[in-house]
């Protein structure tokens, strides 16, 4: 993987499940606040996990914040195809030479089943 490093949004369930499989494959991990705009200023790109293009309400006010500061953004589809989501985000990383990257999804995500064999798929990227 190309990045460095991974911010999740504090006090998050789904921040949580990211932590423990950064800390798996020895990926540095660190939350921050929703407001934090100077950690984010520091973030070159934004990945929102979600289910079937739902975005959550925090989700959006990053995604738009980041359109502001024209910082690259993908967005994983967890229900859909595999192998084209790993694709994706594949080509994401090479175009955008992210190196610290925010990962946010809703607090109901780590109780899709889809959320662990993406992250377990994401190694190998």
């Amino acid at each position: 993987m190309n990045f460095t490093h991974i911010f999740t949004l504090e006090e998050s369930s789904f921040g949580k499940v990211v932590h423990a499989w950064a800390d798996g494959i020895s990926i540095g991990t660190s939350p921050i606040g929703l407001k934090d705009e100077e950690k984010i200023n520091e973030i070159d790109g934004l990945l929102l996990f979600h289910e079937n293009h739902d975005l959550d309400r925090s989700q959006q006010e990053l995604m738009h914040l980041f359109e502001q500061k024209q910082k690259a953004i993908s967005k994983i589809d967890i229900n859909g195809t595999l192998s084209v989501a790993l694709s994706n985000f594949s080509l994401w990383m090479d175009r955008n030479k992210c190196k610290t990257i925010l990962v946010t999804g809703s607090e109901e995500l780590p109780k899709n089943p889809n959320l662990a064999r993406f992250l377990e798929h994401l190694k190998e990227v």
